[in-house]
């Protein structure tokens, strides 16, 4: 629902616009018209909810951002009109504290912007830190999967003595990552209430240059810089690759022990904030490099953040990546008796009532005719960047690939049916797209999924985790499975159930996501009171149903059988080494049989 607010009459402040005291309810919409003419930072604020903000040109949305996640946080963007075109903002609330209900709301137009200040002492720190574990004790099933009580007590401890050493909310939250991390979830999460560039200098102190990281070697991923693309960074301001990758993994999670994609994500998704929250902004960089077996060493000057920005979203890598990742699902002939069904993400239906679901249920009968009319025999499955999704869809997928009957999990469960500590809960966009506004909304949806308790568990019902019975079409020749870093969640669930029923030859990165088990299902967000940092994690425990393999150790993602290695000249390229791995099986295969 969209509900219209009258604006009162802006006021002009220090040359900057300034509207406040408007009400935005759960549900409801701010509609507001810049009256600036000219490029400025329009800032919108609440201390009562997260909001997202999209701007309109003549009716059509270009542009839509919910940069900051904290209940008391800002989004900033940059408004530059063109002359005869209309604009619109449109202000809604992604998220509130259990206890608010109606979040009061700020807009201001100006031309520059202040460097955001925290003020919080070692001792609100320690606060929050006791918070923080206390949310996990009492909501957190996964807390004890991979570490011992022993050893989740030795972090803390240790915690806290930095903690009571922090200076300023950045140190604070290299605290509190590392402890999210150590528990071994990729559903986990903990951010800063707000976006960390907010806090940065507004100066030309960024890096030049990007980065990637290819099999733990970090090069120069951009072009039309003055270090050759695809050249190897050694050190940057004397900080050896090797340790600016393991102090970047603190910020990524993984279910488990797995590290690839700790190890890389940051230089894909992080550099816009934890790079500079990590290693700090500087008006010059000392950068040594290799390149054509020379070492080199150059001294660049920082460049505008925003410079930065359109470095970052050019990148070289980025060209291959988009190309991969341009449909949720399709299904392409390789090459002579072989088809790949690539699938990107499972977020495309809610459910099986979901006309989606039943448009991909289709597309997949389409492609067993495919397979049956050409008698296929090789079948690439593609899940490379899939982050998951829900559930209903990849139990599809792996209807046409098994001929065994199969379950979503042996059991799920959580500590819980009624959620704890909700003072600090925050009502999350996933709970108010489901109707859920409150804790007593979220409690009976919770007794109703998980309603038996036995020793303190509160188990999944039968009735929600049923025998899956094969399609009666199912591919029955050689399966070949693509599998990168990025896999989690349900897409890692399936491939788990692809590696250990089927035939799949399983090639790539060791997933994200876990092999046996993992927390996920329902995500938990809570707000730690006195810095704003909220953290997350998915609260119920499954037991997934996946035969004991011995190359499948406990706390490991999917491991593939064979282990994909990128050179400098495919990386150069966009070579997709996957797929030129899977045709060199199949060009040894014809040798043998030969």
């Amino acid at each position: 629902m969209t509900k219209p607010f009258i604006i009162p009459l802006l006021l002009l402040i220090n040359t900057a616009y300034a509207q406040s005291n408007l009400e935005l309810k759960p549900g409801d919409t701010i509609k507001y018209s810049p009256q600036s003419k000219k490029p400025t930072w329009i800032s919108v604020q609440s201390k009562n909810a997260n909001l997202a903000v999209s701007i309109f040109q003549d009716g059509k949305k270009i542009k839509e951002q919910d940069d900051s996640r904290g209940i008391n946080s800002i989004e900033r963007l940059y408004y530059t009109p063109e002359k005869g075109k209309k604009y619109e903002f449109r202000i809604w609330a992604k998220s509130y504290l259990q206890k608010s209900k109606t979040a009061g709301v700020s807009i201001t137009e100006s031309r520059n912007l202040p460097i955001l200040e925290d003020h919080h002492t070692s001792e609100k720190f320690v606060e929050d830190l006791h918070t923080f574990r206390s949310i996990r004790e009492a909501a957190n099933s996964g807390l004890y999967v991979y570490r011992s009580k022993q050893q989740i007590d030795s972090i803390y401890q240790k915690a806290e003595e930095e903690a009571r050493n922090c200076n300023n909310i950045f140190d604070f939250y290299k605290v509190i990552a590392k402890v999210t991390g150590f528990e071994g979830s990729c559903h986990n999460y903990t951010d800063l209430p707000n976006h960390a560039s907010y806090y940065f200098t507004q100066k030309p102190e960024y890096l030049p240059i990007t980065l990637k990281n290819i099999d733990g070697r970090l090069l120069q991923d951009s072009k039309e810089v003055k270090i050759p693309l695809a050249a190897e960074i050694l050190s940057i301001n004397g900080i050896p690759a090797k340790e600016m990758i393991e102090r970047f993994a603190t910020y990524y999670f993984s279910d488990g022990y797995s590290m690839p994609y700790k190890e890389t994500t940051g230089f894909e998704r992080g550099m816009l904030d934890k790079f500079y929250i990590e290693f700090g902004t500087h008006k010059n960089y000392d950068i040594s490099y290799k390149w054509n077996n020379k070492v080199y060493q150059v001294n660049l000057p920082g460049i505008e953040l925003e410079d930065f920005k359109k470095l970052q979203d050019s990148r070289h890598s980025l060209v291959a990546d988009k190309k991969l990742l341009a449909e949720k699902y399709s299904f392409t002939k390789e090459g002579e008796n072989i088809y790949r069904l690539s699938v990107r993400g499972f977020d495309f239906a809610t459910g099986k009532e979901d006309p989606p679901y039943k448009k991909f249920s289709v597309f997949l009968d389409q492609m067993m005719d495919t397979l049956e009319k050409e008698k296929i025999n090789n079948l690439i499955i593609d899940l490379r960047g899939n982050t998951g999704g829900t559930g209903a869809l990849y139990e599809k997928v792996f209807s046409y690939l098994t001929q065994r009957p199969f379950r979503d999990s042996h059991y799920a469960y959580t500590k819980f049916n009624e959620v704890p500590m909700d003072e600090k809960l925050v009502i999350t966009n996933l709970f108010l797209s489901n109707g859920v506004t409150d804790k007593t909304g979220l409690n009976a949806y919770l007794k109703q999924l998980y309603p038996k308790q036995v020793q303190g568990k509160y188990y999944w019902g039968d009735d929600k985790n049923p025998s899956i019975l094969p399609n009666e079409r199912t591919f029955k020749g050689q399966l070949y499975l693509l599998v990168d870093q990025r896999v989690a969640s349900a897409a890692s669930h399936l491939a788990s159930l692809i590696k250990s029923y089927t035939n799949a030859i399983v090639i790539g990165k060791e997933t994200v996501g876990g092999y046996y088990e993992h927390n996920g299902h329902l995500p938990l967000v809570y707000e730690l009171p006195n810095t704003g940092i909220q953290t997350g994690f998915s609260i119920v425990h499954v037991i997934q149903d996946a035969q004991i393999l011995a190359d499948q150790k406990r706390g490991q993602g999917i491991m593939p059988h064979l282990k994909i290695q990128q050179t400098d000249q495919e990386f150069l390229e966009g070579t997709d080494v996957y797929l030129k791995k899977v045709f060199e099986i199949q060009k040894q295969n014809k040798k043998v049989q030969q």
